[in-house]
C-alpha cells in the first residue's frame, strides 16, 4: 500500500491534489484533479472535473439537516465520509491517476455568522481510500479567531484572477452570492452579498411538493413578472444593509423564506421566482456599485452561471461592468470552489496562512484545515 504521509507530500515540488466541494443545495459533488506547484503562489493545471449527484438520501434540504438529532447528524457524517470516498476512487480510478493530496470542504450543514459553522463528512474514509493525506474543516481556525470562516476562496480569487492596475470582482454563485473585490492596487475583500439559488431552489421544491429541485435555465422565471413591491420589501432586508464582513446561508435565505412568500405573496410562482431573481441580480449589482465602484470586469462562476434569466438579469444590473464566466480565464465554472480547495489543501501542507481576515474579520492569518492520515 503506497501511504503518503503529510510531510512527504510537502517536500514534492508538484503534487497532484483532489479537490471536492459539495455547496449547500446538497444536490451534488464537485470534484477536480489539479496538478499544483508547491509554495506561496502556487501554478495549477485542472486534469479533469466532474460532478457526481448525491444519493437521494444525503440529497438534504437544510430544513430537513437541522432537524435532525444528534444520532442523525453523526450518522449523516459517517454517511457522507463514505459516499465522498467512493465517489473519488471512482473519479480517480477511472483516470488512472492517484492524488498526493486531498482538500475536502465537506457539507454545510450550519453557519451562523461571526458565531459558528459546521461541515460535516469524515476524512478518515477519503484517507483510507486514496491512501493520502486529506485536509478538511477548512473553517473552524478562522472562527476560532474571530472570523467568520467564510468566504475562503477571495484567497485563491487573488492568485488567479487578480489584473494589476484594475478592479475585477470574481462573483461566486452558489447557494449564496460571494463576491471577491480584487482592486488594482493589489488590496482584497470580499463578503457574501445574499442569496444566489439557494433562495430560487427552495422556492421551486416548496412550490411543486419536491418534484423539482431547480429552475433550469431559469425558464419558470422568465415567463413571469417583477412584483416591484415585494422587491422593495425584501430589499430591505437587514442583512443588505451590512457592512462587510459579512456571511449568510440558507438558514436566513432558504426553504422558511420561500414557504413564507409563496403562502404570503399571492403571487404566481412564475411570478415570485421573476422576483426573487431580480433581488439576486440587484443586491449583486448594488454590492459591487457600493464597494467596486470601479470595477471593469465580473468573472462569475457556481451553478447560477447556467441560469440563462439570472445571467441576464445580472448583465442588465451591472451596466457598463463587462459580465463573463471563469472559464474566460481558463477555470470551468463549475469546476472553480473545487480547485479552490485543492489549492487550499496545497497551501496548508506548505503551511501558509491562507485566509484573508479584512475578508473573514479574524484577528490574524491562519492555516486552514486539519490534516486527516491513517
Amino acid at each position: 500500500m503506497n501511504q503518503l504521509a503529510a510531510t512527504e507530500v510537502a517536500a514534492k515540488p508538484d503534487r497532484l491534489v483532489l479537490g471536492m466541494m459539495s455547496g449547500t443545495s446538497m444536490d451534488g459533488l464537485d470534484l477536480a484533479l489539479v496538478r499544483v506547484s508547491a509554495g506561496p503562489k502556487p501554478r495549477l493545471a485542472t486534469l479533469a472535473h466532474r460532478t457526481v449527484p448525491q444519493p437521494d438520501s444525503l440529497a438534504l434540504v437544510p430544513r430537513q439537516v437541522l432537524a435532525l438529532d444528534t444520532a442523525g447528524l453523526a450518522r449523516l457524517h459517517t454517511a457522507l465520509g463514505r459516499f465522498y470516498a467512493e465517489a473519488a476512487s471512482a473519479f480517480c480510478g477511472g483516470l488512472g491517476l492517484s492524488p498526493d493530496l486531498v482538500g475536502l470542504h465537506g457539507q454545510t450543514v450550519y453557519h451562523e455568522h461571526g458565531v459558528t459553522t459546521l461541515q460535516l463528512g469524515d476524512p478518515h474514509f477519503l484517507a483510507e481510500a486514496l491512501h493520502c493525506p486529506v485536509v478538511s474543516d477548512f473553517r473552524s481556525a478562522d472562527v476560532a479567531l474571530g472570523g467568520s470562516g467564510a468566504p475562503l476562496v477571495p484567497f485563491i480569487d487573488q492568485l488567479l484572477l487578480a489584473e494589476p492596475g484594475h478592479t475585477v470582482v470574481a462573483l461566486n454563485l452558489g447557494g449564496i452570492a460571494n463576491v471577491t473585490i480584487l482592486a488594482g492596487d493589489g488590496s482584497v475583500t470580499g463578503f457574501d452579498t445574499g442569496p444566489a439559488n439557494s433562495l430560487l431552489d427552495a422556492t421551486v421544491r416548496a412550490a411543486t411538493q419536491g418534484r423539482l429541485t431547480h429552475d433550469a435555465d431559469g425558464a419558470w422565471a422568465a415567463r413571469g413578472r417583477i412584483d416591484q413591491g415585494l422587491l422593495a420589501e425584501l430589499l430591505a432586508h437587514p442583512f443588505f444593509a451590512m457592512p462587510p464582513p459579512r456571511s449568510t446561508g440558507p438558514e436566513e435565505f432558504g426553504a422558511a423564506m420561500a414557504e413564507r412568500l409563496l403562502h404570503r405573496s399571492g403571487l404566481a410562482e412564475a411570478d415570485l421566482l421573476a422576483t426573487l431573481t431580480e433581488l439576486t441580480a440587484q443586491t449583486i449589482a448594488q454590492a459591487i456599485a457600493r464597494h467596486a465602484p470601479g470595477a471593469v470586469k465580473i468573472v462569475a462562476s457556481g451553478g447560477g452561471v447556467r441560469n440563462a434569466h439570472l445571467m441576464a438579469r445580472l448583465d442588465q444590473a451591472l451596466g457598463d461592468a463587462s459580465l463573463v464566466t471563469s472559464a474566460a480565464a481558463g477555470i470551468d465554472p463549475d469546476a472553480k470552489e473545487a480547485i479552490a480547495f485543492a489549492l487550499l489543501a496545497s497551501l496548508r501542507i506548505d503551511r501558509i496562512p491562507a485566509n484573508l481576515p479584512a475578508v473573514t474579520g479574524a484577528s490574524r492569518p491562519v492555516l486552514l484545515g486539519r490534516i486527516c492520515e491513517m
